[in-house]
């Protein structure tokens, strides 16, 4: 199980991937992900919009980076995402879910907004 250091930046390893989106998608996008199976670590960071990090794990398979949809963003390790004031949605226990499945939840979701 991977570790995660949050002070004042997440640290994110190499092969860890996040997935930013706007909190006001971040109920929802977990619930599909929920719906799929592993929910996996949730992130809130406060700042001008507050937004969620989805914590993943890459796909097992290179592929080319994907476009994201407007307002989500793609974090790779290793590096480090300013996270002042940040707290834990959902705690980090247990598996990571693919960055395939946590894509699929925000397509699903979209589709509704």
């Amino acid at each position: 199980m991977e570790r995660w250091h949050v002070e004042g930046s997440l640290v994110l390893t190499e092969g860890a991937v996040a997935v930013e989106v706007p909190a006001s998608w971040g109920a929802e996008v977990s619930h599909q992900l929920r719906s799929a199976g592993p929910l996996g670590p949730i992130l809130a960071i406060p700042g001008p919009r507050l937004r969620w990090l989805f914590l993943a794990r890459p796909d097992p398979e290179p592929t080319p980076d994907p476009v994201p949809p407007p307002d989500v963003r793609y974090w790779r390790g290793p590096r480090s995402i300013p996270a002042v004031e940040s707290r834990w949605v959902v705690p980090p226990e247990g598996a990571l879910p693919p960055v395939g499945a946590v894509r699929c939840a925000i397509r699903t979701v979209r589709r509704f907004l």
